[in-house]
């Protein structure tokens, strides 16, 4: 890259400029006598506007070397017939015209207090379709790019100045074993003379790196009295936004929530000027869903239109690339989606007015839309709504006749699979909990009490079984006069605990022929109204037939060992 004829009159400007400030003429290369000490009391007593004139002239010293090794590869590569040796030049020639001109804008930057690189036309770059996402992304990488240059800026001078320092020294270091060297070689001889040429390329190096390490310095300590704390720092960047992009977001929020409701509006009017005997068909339903979703759309075109129209190119990208996120995100879940959009629109396994099982627990499904509503009239504040998205995977049945959304509802007695008897003291969707005779209560999760298959004993009727005996030396009567004395005998007496209207039915019957006795099965069907007394009513029932068998004379046989012997 060769420097152009800007880049030379931009470093006059700066020369003569650097004269005028300073009131000398800067100093060749050659004249350069470094004195460490002097330099570091002047750097004591100096003012800011003082030191900002030596980090100048410190700069314009560098531009001087670098410039005179330019020109000096300008006359080697014209003098150079080689063309390998002419090409190994132009690259050291292009990097030494990359250096100065890094140089020449470090120089103006640090004497202007901006930055340069807004005044410069960059050459646009043309983008395929493929590269658009860049398009996208570059006003919101420029932003982040602003926001950040202060810090990124601070870090590299902080590099720059380890870089040159270390460079200072191996340079010093290279100088004065060169100079060591010169002073045991031959006086005047060719091998002294090659050395102190040698010496004097790496004192200039020594002092060109020296240059610009105290230029990054100054650089760096001006950068970083400007640096702000973090909280600051923030502060001042949102400030900066809104009252840079504030009113462009007020606008295109507003503009969002404007379509929003606007369609909202729209629909519900629409809503109620449709005349249907059914507002939950499916083209109601198609309606709904369409209006829903324009209000969404319409919204976020609302706001990319606002964005668009107020220039404001960081916004738009923003609100754009949410969009692709969405997008890409939403490729994963179509499936889903189409299912909910289904369910909807009641044509999904999931209909209204069916039986659905959602955690263990049968509901009627109300309603169905983008909020769904479940509910089961036996339980206590049983009503769930969900987002439809739950109901996805599940399906529903219709209701068949007579069928209970619960086996039970509170203050009712039921018996379990596992023989405890209860009465419902609460029943929710979580949990029911029973109180059993004698007050103990025991609490169920909602699932695990249907799956205990609980019989419910106060709904209409319920029944007290048991099997009683009577011995083998009764035989001839235990098929017609011991049933019917029994019968009256039951009867009677639980009539007499519960009252006459309450028993429904006695039923004595000849069960079998046992080992040692003649068993009948008893059974009383009694009114749900007394399913408290359902356990003493079995205890009733045993003391009635002993009862019994004492009036008669009937013997109770006891269990027999038969001891066999030969």
């Amino acid at each position: 890259m060769r420097i152009t004829k800007i880049s030379y009159l931009l470093l006059l400007l700066s020369i003569s400029f650097c004269r005028l400030v300073g009131d000398e003429i800067v100093p060749t290369p050659k004249e350069i006598a470094p004195d460490g000490e002097a330099i570091a009391a002047e750097v004591a007593e100096e003012t800011s506007q003082e030191r900002l004139v030596r980090s100048l002239r410190s700069q314009l010293q560098a531009i001087q070397i670098v410039k005179g090794d330019v020109d000096e590869l300008k006359a080697q590569m014209d003098a150079e017939t080689n063309e390998v040796s002419i090409d190994e030049i132009r690259k050291q020639l292009d990097d030494k015209a990359k250096e100065l001109r890094k140089l020449v804008i470090d120089f103006q930057e640090t004497a202007a207090g901006v930055d340069i690189g807004l005044f410069e036309d960059k050459p646009k770059e043309e983008f395929s379709w493929e590269k658009q996402l860049g398009e996208i992304l570059r006003p919101i990488m420029a932003e982040m790019e602003a926001a950040t240059s202060l810090s990124r800026k601070i870090a590299d001078l902080r590099q720059d100045e380890e870089r040159f320092s270390e460079r200072k020294k191996v340079a010093g270091m290279a100088a004065d074993q060169l100079g060591r060297l010169a002073q045991v070689a031959p006086e005047g001889g060719l091998v002294q003379t090659a050395l102190l040429e040698e010496m004097q390329v790496w004192r200039e190096r020594e002092q060109l790196a020296s240059n610009r390490e105290e230029a990054a310095s100054l650089q760096l300590e001006n950068l970083e009295s400007q640096e702000k704390g973090l909280l600051e720092g923030s502060t001042t960047y949102i400030r900066k936004f809104m009252s840079e992009r504030g009113l462009n977001l007020v606008i295109g929020i507003g503009s969002a929530f404007g379509v929003f409701f606007l369609v909202r509006i729209v629909l519900v009017f629409a809503r109620r000027s449709r005349k249907t005997d059914n507002p939950k068909n499916f083209g109601s339903r198609v309606f709904v869903l369409t209006a829903n979703l324009v209000s969404v759309i319409g919204a976020v075109a609302a706001m990319l239109i606002a964005f668009s129209a107020t220039g404001d190119l960081f916004l738009f990208g923003i609100v754009l690339l949410f969009l692709l996120g969405v997008a890409w995100g939403g490729m994963k879940v179509l499936p889903q989606f189409v299912e909910s959009l289904k369910l909807i629109l009641n044509i999904g396994m999931v209909k209204e007015g069916e039986r659905i099982e959602y955690d263990g627990v049968p509901w009627n499904v109300e309603s169905l839309g983008f909020k769904c509503r479940l509910v089961n009239a036996r339980l206590d504040g049983a009503e769930q709504p969900l987002p439809v998205k739950e109901l996805v995977g599940h399906h529903s049945r219709p209701w068949c006749k007579d069928e209970k959304e619960f086996p039970c509802v509170r203050g009712e007695w039921v018996q379990l699979s596992d023989g405890r008897t209860g009465r419902v003291l609460s029943q929710n969707p979580g949990q029911v909990v029973l109180e059993e005779r004698g007050g103990a209560r025991i609490t169920f999760p909602a699932g695990d009490f249907l799956a205990l298959s609980p019989r419910n004993l106060s709904e209409s009727t319920f029944r007290v079984e048991t099997r009683f005996g009577v011995d083998y030396r009764h035989q001839k009567e235990c098929t017609t006069t011991i049933p019917k004395k029994m019968e009256e005998a039951v009867r009677k007496g639980v009539a007499a605990v519960v009252g006459e209207e309450m028993v429904k039915d006695v039923s004595v019957e000849f069960a079998s022929a046992a080992a040692s006795s003649l068993d009948y099965e008893v059974e009383v069907d009694l009114d749900g109204s007394c399913a408290e007394q359902y356990e003493k009513l079995e205890y009733l029932l045993q003391r009635i037939l002993v009862d019994c068998c004492n009036e008669n004379d009937w013997e109770i046989p006891f269990k027999q060992v038969t001891v066999w012997s030969r």
